[in-house]
């Protein structure tokens, strides 16, 4: 599992120093609209692949003026979308291809001089290779009567594998750690594929944390961003929850791989939220406003 944080931290690293003051620039220049909001948000966040740095961001950035409360909405559910990139990268099977792309990696940048993409490739394969190793090692686990224990009452229901989802992510803050390691338990048979698909929904809730440790201190509007993220994320999975049998049926004619299932579950579950709040994002900033204590009224 190191491996794989490693990996992502290193894709994470790279892509943020290639991006760099580009990042500030693009919000500013193409947030005008709630579309163009949504893609900016959807672009860079599946180049970070860190849906709670930008939900961060977009604290710090109301906090201080440069975005309005909506365009910084519009921002963060493309984050939502975004962030999914990664579970359909997981769900691919390239785990044989992962020894091949850290030798790769190693050999662009060493003998191309090409550092960062050199870094990238490597930090790809890092990422597979860790996602591999971390599934092989944790099969045996389920043999033990109190982790399986643990396993059968933290799923059993799909309410209760969203709250362990939700905790999770909380904890590591990364919803692509959490649904990484979901999809590679699933596909060594250590979760049911319902109990990995409700994981990951929770986890879209619980990456939320990190967007509301950044508002403390701050500004009403600052707190305002991390309540609105709160309510678009709690409030799609309020609504899947009561029809997630039907939800589960729609996955499973999508693909019949359990991982795939998975990066599906995921990444539909994020753009249905995000195309649901979309055209109401004055409403949803209203609430939010309500929400941080200031009252109903938007002040853009």
């Amino acid at each position: 599992m190191a491996i794989f944080l490693l990996g992502l931290r290193l894709l994470t690293n790279v892509l943020e120093t290639v991006l760099g003051f580009r990042l500030h620039t693009a919000l500013n220049r193409f947030t005008a609209s709630r579309a163009q909001s949504f893609l900016v948000g959807f672009a860079v966040t599946a180049f970070i692949q860190s849906s709670s740095a930008v939900g961060a961001a977009m604290v710090v950035l109301t906090d201080t003026g440069v975005l309005s409360l909506t365009q910084a909405l519009g921002v963060m559910l493309g984050a939502n979308v975004g962030t999914t990139i990664t579970a359909q990268i997981i769900a691919l099977p390239l785990e044989d291809m992962a020894l091949p792309l850290c030798a790769a990696g190693l050999a662009v940048r060493f003998f191309f001089r090409r550092r960062r993409a050199g870094a990238a490739i490597f930090s790809l394969g890092a990422i597979f290779f860790g996602l591999s190793c971390a599934a092989h090692s944790l099969a045996p686990l389920l043999e033990l009567p109190a982790v399986y224990a643990v396993l059968a009452v933290g799923t059993k229901t799909s309410c209760r594998a969203v709250l362990c989802g939700l905790v999770l992510t909380a904890v590591v803050q990364s919803s692509s750690t959490v649904t990484g390691l979901v999809i590679a338990l699933v596909r060594e048979g250590i979760l049911s594929v319902p109990a990995a698909i409700a994981m990951a929904l929770g986890s879209n809730v619980g990456t939320v944390a990190t967007t509301i440790v950044a508002s403390l201190g701050r500004k009403r509007a600052s707190r305002a961003t991390a309540c609105a993220d709160l309510f678009f994320n709690l409030g799609g999975l309020l609504l899947v929850l009561p029809v997630f049998p039907l939800f589960m049926h729609l996955i499973a004619h999508l693909s019949s791989d359990p991982g795939r299932q998975v990066a599906h579950a995921h990444t539909f579950f994020n753009a249905f939220t995000a195309l649901l709040a979309l055209p109401f994002l004055e409403h949803l900033a209203a609430l939010a406003w309500w929400g941080a204590g200031i009252g109903a009224r938007t002040k853009n």
